[in-house]
């Protein structure tokens, strides 16, 4: 989980297509169906998928691990056939992509083909250079994302979405099983961050980032 700070076209995606690694053959639920995926093709699944570690899918979605652990997929999200789950986290935003500068809205993504202001007045070129709100000028490099509200999430980050701390790999979020640690700050499963140097501890919130640095990102726009 490098740093996180992990948003239409060539031609509009006809479908949602996951950011993660599509290689990986698993299940994930695009438009609301569960569809099954093999040798980069999906299918819709027509019956209760049970991958090859045992994990068990049902056609809503629900799903139930080896270990009794149940959950349910969300847009986007997808289950590896090893049962790695990978939640998305991304839907509005932009990201680079196999070196294209895509957008996100609402889950579905395309190719940038002209400068695009964010929400907090960051401005994206079709190239990836970013210009920040402060004029900082920089550029994405592949799997970095930002946000559309311009918080930035890196390969690496942490972010938490339904309640759980995601580890960021691909532009997908993984959940963290045991203690993490970015630049010194810890950051444990049940949300808790011990910061780095005698910082103290806080916790983080739905939406919360904390970048690879061990610097805290609020959902609300604060910054720690």
């Amino acid at each position: 989980m490098k740093a996180i700070q992990c948003i239409l076209a060539a031609a509009l995606l006809a479908a949602i297509t996951p950011l993660a690694a599509a290689d990986k053959d698993g299940v994930v639920m695009k438009d609301g169906k569960l569809m099954s995926h093999k040798d980069g093709e999906n299918t819709e699944a027509m019956d209760e998928v049970t991958l090859k570690d045992g994990t068990k899918v049902t056609r809503a979605g629900d799903v139930t691990s080896t270990d009794g652990t149940t959950w349910k997929l969300q847009e986007g999200d997808r289950i590896s056939d090893d049962g790695t789950f990978q939640a998305h986290v991304i839907t509005d935003g932009i990201v680079k992509k196999d070196g294209k500068i895509m957008t996100i809205h609402n889950g579905e993504k395309a190719e940038l083909t002209s400068e695009t202001t964010l929400k907090d007045g960051t401005k994206v070129m079709t190239d990836g250079t970013v210009i920040s709100k402060e004029g900082k000028k920089w550029s994405l490099k592949d799997e970095d994302a930002i946000l559309s509200d311009g918080r930035v999430l890196l390969e690496g980050s942490v972010i938490v979405k339904d309640g759980k701390p995601l580890l960021v790999k691909e532009c997908m979020g993984e959940p963290i099983k045991k203690e993490v640690s970015l630049d010194g700050s810890k950051v444990r499963p049940d949300l808790a961050v011990t910061k780095k140097d005698g910082g103290g501890e806080t916790a983080l919130k739905e939406g919360d980032i904390v970048k690879t640095d061990g610097t805290i990102l609020r959902a609300d726009g604060g910054t720690e």
